[in-house]
C-alpha cells in the first residue's frame, strides 16, 4: 500500500480560498510528479469528490479551512516540496498548515504543524531537514538535493540557497523546486549530448 501525506489548512479566510487554489493548481503544474499532483479542497471546491471530503471532514474537524492528500509513489523530493509549499502557505496567510504522513521513513518527519511559516518550536524547517542530500534518481542518475542548511565542509557556512549535484557538477537555485527543474534540464542536456 502507498503512503499517503494528509495536509490542512486551519485559520484561513474564506476570502483567500480562491487564491489558495490557484496556488495549488499551479504547484501541481510546475513540475512532473511521481505522485498524483497535490490537490486542496474547501468551500469553494466545485467538483463532487472534493466537494464531498471536505464536506465529511468539516464535520468531524470544523476548524478546518482547507485539505487535500496525495498517494505517494516512492519520491521524497514529492513529499520534501508539499512540506515547503505548505510552510510557505502559512507564512503568506500567517494561518496553521499540518501535514500528516504516518509512513514517513523519519519519526520527526510524520506530522508537521507550521505557525505562520515556523515549526511550534520556532525554528525554520530547513533546521531539522537532515544534514545530508535529498537524493532523487532519474533516468538512472543520481541528483542530490542539498538544503540551505548543509555544509559541505565542516568549517564552511550554510549557503541560503538550495544545492544540486549531477554529473559532476554542482550549482544552487533559489528554492528546491528550482533546484529540480534546473537539475531535470542538465540531466536532459547530457542526455542529448550522449545520444
Amino acid at each position: 500500500m502507498r503512503r499517503v501525506v494528509h495536509y490542512r489548512l486551519e485559520g484561513l479566510p474564506e476570502q483567500h480560498l480562491e487564491r489558495v487554489h490557484a496556488q495549488f493548481e499551479a504547484l501541481a503544474g510546475a513540475r512532473t510528479w511521481r505522485c498524483n499532483p497535490p490537490w486542496i479542497a474547501s468551500s469553494y471546491s466545485r467538483g463532487l469528490f472534493e466537494m464531498e471530503y471536505f464536506r465529511h471532514l468539516r464535520n468531524d474537524e470544523p476548524s478546518v479551512a482547507a485539505s487535500g492528500f496525495v498517494k505517494m509513489a516512492g519520491d521524497e523530493t514529492d513529499a520534501l516540496i508539499i512540506a515547503i509549499f505548505m510552510r510557505d502557505l502559512s507564512a503568506e496567510y500567517g494561518i496553521t498548515a499540518s501535514m500528516r504522513d504516518e509512513d514517513h521513513p523519519l519519526a520527526k518527519l510524520r506530522r508537521l504543524e507550521f505557525q505562520t511559516g515556523r515549526l511550534p518550536t520556532g525554528q525554520a524547517l530547513e533546521d531539522v531537514l537532515a544534514k545530508r542530500p535529498v537524493i532523487k534518481k532519474v533516468e538512472g542518475e543520481r541528483i542530490f538535493f542539498y538544503p540551505p542548511t548543509f555544509r559541505l565542509h565542516s568549517q564552511g557556512p550554510p549557503s541560503p540557497e538550495w544545492a544540486y549535484a549531477l554529473c559532476g557538477i554542482r550549482a544552487y537555485a533559489p528554492t528546491l523546486l528550482e533546484a529540480e527543474q534546473e537539475a531535470l534540464k542538465i540531466l536532459r542536456g547530457f542526455g542529448h549530448l550522449g545520444g
